[in-house]
């Protein structure tokens, strides 16, 4: 039966005019309006007192000193309090229960998901709106992009990348050459050994959800296999890593720590090292000429390492690794603050009983920074780096890591100035009053 036009647009006006208004026209998006706080936008070396903050829908609408019509805004009046951008941890490990991928356990996706969603939880508590997951499932991310997760924003690298024996090969001894691991199924790491290999482990990241990649370039601590003089990957597998991530206009993080392997990946185009702990001083004066970022994890490496015979499951061999991560700290973070190389910082924590120390590792980069240098780099600094991920960047419309008219709505309302001493940040369950990410109050303790 052929309609006729007139009477199908009769029949249209009738059907829309027996719909809702709210699904004819956009509704105003929600509005909070803050009083009376003291804003720090995550760059400024002081606290601005006095201050006004409307946010209107997921994004900072005004930071001014004059009065704010509240209107229908929901009004939080902050008794002086500081409200900063909600804190980003740069190195975290969502899926590793008890420092064991989850794949070891032999769980199903959706315990191991249980597991990331109380880490997420203990997250959020703590202040932290986003997160970077340096191994694991991107898929992750996805869901909470999604809304089917609540949570801080994720970041994942997806798998992370490296050859038989190095710091992603998980497997127990009993594993055969060829096996297909529990970790390569969950897709937690990829075993790769030829450039065309790191293509396809790569490429399969970025299918996935991962926004950048991560590879193991050198030997790890708490792995059983790789001493961390040991260079596990070659620079034409390294570079094909390189190539991938620059197809979707994104960068390599590599996991090292000496400067040999450093200066080869600086050499085969990677933009960010993660720990670095043994470079020398040269190598750290060439990545501040050539603009490569330190992510640095200053609890695991100076805390955490002090005494790694205490640290369940380590045998000899990481007893000893973690002892020469722990010397080389303290110099490499001295030089790190001499030659002003760019950093944010990165936790290496994991599961929501251990997550916890998170905001340690911000406090003891005080050892070396100004507070204000230390909450950069879990700010501002840290947000210029998510936003680095090309296309695949899921939160590009915004600024993340600041305070200012336009960026996201990710903010913290806290009891005492950060900017004094970070220890009111680690004090979270007494300071942190309030936790906004997307312009939706996730955490309340007013």
């Amino acid at each position: 039966m052929k309609l006729n036009a007139k009477r199908g647009v009769g029949l249209l006006a009738v059907l829309m005019a027996c719909l809702p208004l709210s699904g004819l026209a956009q509704d105003a998006p929600p509005r909070v309006l803050f009083t009376d706080v003291a804003v720090w936008d995550g760059m400024a070396d002081e606290l601005a007192p006095g201050m006004n903050v409307l946010v209107e829908g997921n994004k900072v609408a005004r930071v001014t000193a004059d009065s704010i019509s509240a209107g229908d805004a929901t009004v939080i009046d902050g008794e002086g309090r500081t409200l900063m951008p909600g804190l980003i941890d740069m190195h975290t490990h969502v899926m590793f229960p008890q420092g064991i991928p989850a794949h070891e356990t032999e769980w199903i996706a959706a315990t191991s998901g249980a597991l990331a969603h109380q880490t997420f939880a203990q997250y959020l508590k703590m202040g932290f709106t986003t997160l970077r997951d340096m191994c694991g499932p991107a898929n992750l991310a996805k869901a909470i992009a999604a809304g089917i997760l609540s949570g801080p924003r994720l970041y994942s690298s997806g798998g992370c990348i490296g050859t038989t024996g190095a710091h992603t090969d998980w497997g127990p001894q009993t594993d055969n050459l060829g096996d297909v691991a529990n970790h390569t199924r969950t897709r937690n790491s990829w075993i790769v050994n030829s450039p065309d290999e790191v293509r396809a482990a790569a490429r399969q990241n970025f299918r996935d959800g991962a926004t950048f990649l991560k590879v193991m370039v050198g030997g790890g601590v708490a792995s059983a296999y790789d001493p961390l003089e040991s260079i596990t990957i070659s620079p034409a597998e390294l570079r094909a890593a390189v190539e991938v991530a620059e197809q979707f206009d994104s960068y390599v993080c590599i996991h090292v720590y000496h400067s040999e392997h450093i200066n080869m990946a600086i050499d085969e185009g990677v933009t960010c090292i993660e720990h670095g702990f043994l470079m020398d001083e040269d190598t750290m004066r060439r990545m501040v000429d050539e603009d490569i970022v330190l992510s640095a994890q200053a609890y695991m490496s100076y805390t955490s390492f002090q005494d790694p015979a205490g640290i369940p499951g380590f045998g000899p061999e990481q007893v000893a690794k973690g002892k020469a991560v722990n010397k080389g700290a303290d110099q490499m973070f001295t030089w790190a603050k001499e030659h002003e190389v760019e950093m944010f910082a990165g936790s290496d924590m994991f599961t929501y009983d251990l997550v916890p120390s998170a905001t340690q590792n911000i406090t003891q980069l005080e050892r070396w920074f100004k507070p204000v240098e230390a909450l950069r780099a879990s700010t501002s600094t840290a947000g210029k780096w998510l936003a680095k991920t090309g296309p695949k960047n899921p939160y590009k419309e915004a600024q993340l890591g600041t305070l200012i008219e336009g960026s996201y709505a990710d903010v913290i309302l806290v009891d005492g100035n950060p900017l004094d001493s970070t220890e009111v940040l680690a004090d979270y369950e007494n300071n942190i009053d309030l936790v906004m990410v997307d312009g939706a109050i996730e955490v309340d303790n007013r």
